[in-house]
């Protein structure tokens, strides 16, 4: 809804209720809190009918009251004016009058406190300052019910005030929350997609190079040694096998419409012996170096132990060629320390996308630990990865 037609309909509520106060000023001659707080219809007690400038005054309080959310502060000296114009006009104490009642309790809640209370206390010193000199006849009884009338207005408007106050504050937070939960979610999403990515990248990469490198050296032999070809065809198979279980594996991780029992457990350090049979197998022969007493580690190390040494020896086979390989783990008391190193003569593959290398750091600094990459002392390549233990289980 526009700002524009929210001011009409409030201009219209506004003018409904100064209508309804008119007509209770014009039947009621004002409302008057004094004598017991009864209701002081005209000429009772004495109370003398409103002339035609009385009723011009009544009137006009009343009928201000259609601008008093546009101008608050407008209204209430309009009312205060008119209702001590009022006062000084007529010799006899006249009733308080309601459309003033409604202006401070209006501009209480619409303004500042200073404002208000401001406001107020100038239209109790004029009314003081007139019974004084006689200006505006006001009697002890109707001195204290104007003053509670007037401060029991002002504190209703205050408080009213006070919980739309609340109630904003109440929003601004939630809107507050809920936007922090967006930048949580969002966080989240981008994590899990990194995850997935680095998932897929050393599942297919690694086992697409190794049935490349098979089915190169298959081509190669196939004639002269068939036997040769048809067991790089088999292992070609498996490693299609093993590519299409990882696959399976991380679609059933985006699904939400399965069970655990289709989640296949995610690759440790016990299915190495494995993978490096896999790699030996296509023509990249590996040995492995344990230091210290293997002992299970949390999920989440092996996990990415596991990949970063995939990933290395699925470099070594693309950029380095058939050339011997060692992989080290190292078993310490806080950490676990990964070294794979190839001792090649450099690059003999295609030059890589260094996905591989942005992943593998990923994974270290995950775990708040480090991978440093790059050429080994006398030649060859060489990365090696601190797995922090304790970070992981927290």
């Amino acid at each position: 809804m526009s700002p524009g037609t929210d001011l009409r309909r409030t201009f219209r509520q506004d003018a409904r209720l100064a209508l309804l106060v008119a007509v209770l000023m014009a039947v009621g001659f004002g409302v008057s809190l004094q004598d017991d707080f009864a209701f002081q219809l005209s000429g009772t007690r004495g109370s003398p009918l409103p002339d035609t400038a009385g009723i011009v005054l009544l009137l006009g309080q009343s009928l201000a009251l259609a601008f008093r959310r546009i101008a608050p502060v407008a209204v209430l000296v309009v009312n205060s004016t008119a209702s001590l114009t009022y006062q000084a006009l007529h010799p006899r104490p006249v009733p308080l009058s309601l459309a003033l009642l409604i202006a401070i309790y209006t501009v209480a809640v619409l303004r500042r406190p200073l404002i208000s209370s401001a406001a107020v206390a100038i239209y109790l010193m004029i009314s003081i300052v007139g019974a004084l000199t006689g200006l505006a006849p006001l009697t002890d009884d109707q001195y204290w019910t104007t003053l509670v009338s007037v401060v029991g207005a002002v504190m209703v408007g205050y408080g009213v005030a006070l919980g739309r106050a609340r109630a904003s504050l109440a929003e601004q937070r939630a809107a507050e929350l809920s936007r922090q939960q967006e930048a949580r979610t969002e966080e989240a999403v981008r994590a899990e997609q990194g995850r997935i990515a680095r998932e897929v990248h050393d599942i297919v990469a690694h086992d697409v190079s190794v049935m490349v490198a098979q089915a190169t050296a298959a081509r190669r032999v196939f004639g002269d040694r068939p036997q040769v070809a048809a067991n790089a065809l088999a292992s070609i198979e498996t490693v299609g096998r093993d590519a299409l279980d990882g696959l399976r594996r991380l679609v059933t991780l985006l699904r939400t419409d399965t069970g655990d029992d289709d989640r296949a457990p995610q690759p440790s350090l016990a299915r190495l012996p494995r993978l490096l049979a896999q790699v030996e197998r296509a023509g990249l022969p590996v040995r492995l170096t344990i230091r210290g007493r293997p002992r299970p580690l949390p999920a989440t190390v092996e996990l990415n132990a596991y990949r970063i040494v995939q990933e290395s020896l699925t470099n070594i086979l693309k950029h380095a060629g058939p050339t011997p390989a060692t992989v080290v783990l190292d078993y310490s008391g806080a950490e676990l320390r990964v070294e794979v190193r190839d001792e090649g003569r450099g690059a003999s593959g295609v030059p890589g996308s260094g996905y591989g290398l942005v992943s593998m750091q990923q994974r270290a600094s995950m775990l708040g630990g480090e991978l440093v990459a790059g050429p080994g002392k006398e030649h060859g390549y060489r990365v090696s990865a601190r797995l922090p233990v304790a970070e992981a289980r927290r």
